[in-house]
């Protein structure tokens, strides 16, 4: 999704059939590549270039603004570009910058455009979706804490309170901090709903609330300054949180607002269900720490693997697993507590996902459970969720 609008925006000047974008992508898998054990290495996502993008960019003089970063980074030489294929440019750190907006941009208006599309081509599945959901709801208040920048579970959850006002789509975070209720929806990350416009305060950036996915938007990272920050290095105005860099790029409401109640909600939840999160954003998982408690609140969690993945209870067969890893840091649970199918021996996950059922922790002080179907199969199988948040 990004590729494609730098290759419009950023072509190579001497290979015009690659693009700057590609080009870094490259460099960090190659690099990985020479430095990087095998068993460790993983393929680079669009995170990991923009960290590198924005950082590079902090290594070059800027005047008053020059980052300490430059006295022990020396920003490697990148080709020369063809800007929107016309005019040759050399890369600098305005470029590399602008390369970095262009590719948030892109994110945001492809995630748009399947949102949209995925309201047909995706209603069955949808359907499903609202299965599990209507009978979370019939036991549970339900506040949703998501990461993704998609309007899906917003549409399965349709009026729950994000902040936003609805009439003036302005939002005001005494919605959320000040709520009687228990439901709400935080956009930790961003949403394909959230859009930048003046608001009553004049704020060209306040990020306010634009309900028709096909209607106009008007964020634009790449026609708006950075925001520039004492560490050196800028990240883009946008109605989005990506990359790396997620505690800085946050200082921005509506998401100091979702923070701050996230930290609220966790320590007064009776359960947590985590659906297909995999316990890699430390921003979000600390918030989890401290959770254990004498409560023995119940976590259940909807992850997708293949039959060869090892269970929990062997994770340490199946080589590092970061994920596994974490989930024993932060809540607790050891692997050797955990059974699938009441066996405690260490197996790969084929029965589990044969039978549709869950991996169960038989400590009751750290109540854990993993469902490896994926989330449709969860959907189709709504009692059995609830059963593990009980």
């Amino acid at each position: 999704m990004i590729n494609d609008a730098i290759q419009v925006r950023y072509p190579l000047l001497a290979e015009p059939a690659t693009n700057l974008y590609e080009h870094v992508e490259g460099l960090v898998r190659t690099h990985w590549q020479r430095t990087v054990p095998e068993f460790l290495r993983r393929e680079p996502h669009y995170e990991d270039l923009l960290y590198a993008i924005f950082a590079v960019a902090a290594a070059y003089p800027a005047g008053a603004a020059t980052s300490a970063l430059g006295a022990v980074v020396t920003a490697k030489g990148m080709p020369d570009v063809s800007l929107f294929g016309r005019h040759a440019t050399p890369v600098g750190p305005d470029t590399l910058r602008d390369l970095g907006r262009a590719s948030v941009d892109a994110v945001v208006e492809a995630f748009r455009e399947r949102c949209a599309a995925s309201e047909a081509d995706k209603a069955s599945e949808f359907a499903r979706l609202q299965v599990l959901v209507a009978a979370l709801q019939a036991e549970f208040d339900v506040a949703v804490v998501t990461l993704n920048y998609d309007n899906v579970m917003y549409r399965a959850f349709p009026g729950i309170e994000t902040g936003f006002d609805p009439a003036t789509g302005i939002f005001d975070q005494e919605r959320i901090l000040r709520r009687s209720g228990w439901a709400c929806m935080l956009h930790l990350h961003g949403s394909v709903h959230f859009d930048m416009q003046p608001g009553p305060t004049g704020d060209m950036h306040e990020i306010r609330w634009q309900p028709d996915i096909r209607g106009r938007f008007h964020q634009n990272a790449g026609g708006r300054s950075t925001r520039s920050h004492v560490e050196g290095i800028d990240f883009p105005t946008s109605v989005i949180v990506a990359g790396y860099g997620k505690t800085t790029q946050i200082l921005k409401r509506p998401f100091r607002t979702y923070y701050s109640e996230l930290d609220r909600l966790v320590a007064g939840c009776d359960a947590v269900l985590f659906a297909g999160y995999g316990f890699g954003d430390e921003h979000l998982t600390v918030a989890f720490e401290g959770f254990r408690d004498a409560r023995n609140r119940p976590v259940a969690i909807i992850d997708f693997a293949r039959d060869d993945a090892m269970t929990m209870g062997g994770a340490d067969l199946g080589g590092p697993n970061a994920m596994v890893d974490e989930m024993v840091r932060t809540f607790l649970t050891e692997p050797r507590t955990m059974r699938a199918l009441g066996y405690a021996a260490p197996q790969t996950v084929a029965d589990l996902r044969a039978a549709r059922e869950f991996e169960t922790c038989v400590d009751p002080a750290t109540p854990l459970a993993i469902w490896y179907n994926g989330m449709l199969a969860a959907c189709d199988a709504p009692s059995k969720v609830l059963a593990r948040l009980a």
